[in-house]
């Protein structure tokens, strides 16, 4: 695990510190998303929804947009579409046999919604999980980014536009909206905001780690008093009209990232590397997690213990997925890089 951070930080082509802020998110976002423990323990949805799915949305501005061919933006998005739509089949057909739904028309409409709009409510629907909507979300953002970038300073009078005022549509109607549309309509102009500011805020002052770091910590402590009030995927979003909430969210999700990546650069390095490895395989945990925690916690029940299913859950995800990177043609089969890796099963 250390080898592995060891050679990411020699390679200039990824950061350490950036992997370890990926690992760090996942592991809010499987806490999350454990019932046991989000029943008993009532700050984890306040904590976690203030920031970590958020900023691995923003967390993509943290690079320019490339000159890419046709062919490149393609493999880009077929490389998240072809695992959502593989996850959402089996957890779709798991969630028939748990519900023991006797309505196989409602189920395959429900699942055609899911494919086709992807909005949380009809990956829910079918799925049985909301977690699901991140990927199409993150595709759509690819794409609207090159729109922005075509249309230039107009962008960000639409994006303000709709920073201010997408809180006002009701969080049932929301949560319909196809591709979580409406998540990047709150995101988009902090996004942007952070594009200009990442450089800044990661460099290793130490005015900068102080800040960024106090930031963080204050920001946590103050999203588990306000309760919770934020929730993206839910359609929970605050709007001009909560201007105080409006700017704390906004504020969190442009500082989280670099207090997160600050506050791992001064962690024993063991922690770090811990992070930066989960960061390195944080898609197919993502994937892969709400599986293994319905598997040892519902179809077969033999962990009820809120932290010991916690733990059960990362580290059986972790394991699965560096099992799937081993095992080179399952893995290109399942998270191809590009449709011919796929159809030729090789690394493309």
């Amino acid at each position: 695990m250390i080898n592995t951070a060891q050679k990411l930080n020699q390679n200039s082509t990824r950061d350490i510190y950036l992997d370890a802020v990926k690992g760090f998110l996942i592991l809010c976002i499987i806490l999350e998303h454990n019932s046991l423990l989000t029943s008993q323990y009532d700050w984890i949805r306040p904590f976690s929804d203030a920031f970590a799915a958020g900023c691995f949305l923003i967390l993509t501005f943290a690079w320019p947009l490339k000159n890419t061919n046709f062919t490149t933006f393609f493999n880009k998005n077929f490389s998240y579409w072809w695992p959502f739509i593989g996850f959402i089949t089996i957890t779709s057909l798991l969630n028939l046999y748990l519900n023991k739904n006797p309505e196989p028309v409602e189920s395959i409409e429900n699942y055609l919604k899911a494919l086709l709009f992807a909005s949380p409510t009809a990956i829910k629907a079918s799925s049985g999980f909301m977690y699901f909507w991140f990927l199409p979300c993150l595709c759509f953002l690819y794409l609207i980014r090159r729109v922005a970038h075509k249309i230039g300073l107009f962008s960000y009078l639409f994006a303000l536009f709709a920073w201010l005022f997408i809180g006002e549509i009701d969080e049932e109607v929301l949560i319909q909206t196809p591709y979580s549309l409406h998540v990047i309509a709150f995101i988009f102009l902090i996004g942007l905001c952070y594009s200009k500011l990442h450089k800044k805020m990661i460099e290793p002052t130490l005015f900068m780690k102080t800040f960024t770091i106090f930031c963080f910590i204050a920001c946590s402590i103050a999203s588990i008093n306000i309760g919770w009030e934020f929730f993206l995927a839910g359609g929970i979003i605050p709007s001009i009209r909560q201007p105080i909430l409006l700017f704390f969210y906004s504020f969190f999700l442009l500082t989280a990232i670099p207090g997160i990546y600050h506050l791992c650069s001064i962690l024993p390095k063991k922690i770090t590397s811990f992070f930066a490895f989960n960061g390195l395989h944080s898609m197919k945990i993502y994937l892969l997690h709400p599986l293994i925690y319905i598997s040892i916690t519902q179809i077969i029940p033999i962990i009820q213990n809120p932290i010991l299913s916690f733990i059960s859950t990362v580290g059986l995800s972790l394991l699965i997925s560096l099992l799937i990177v081993r095992l080179v043609p399952i893995d290109n089969f399942i998270f191809p890089k590009t449709l011919s890796s796929l159809i030729l099963n090789n690394k493309g």
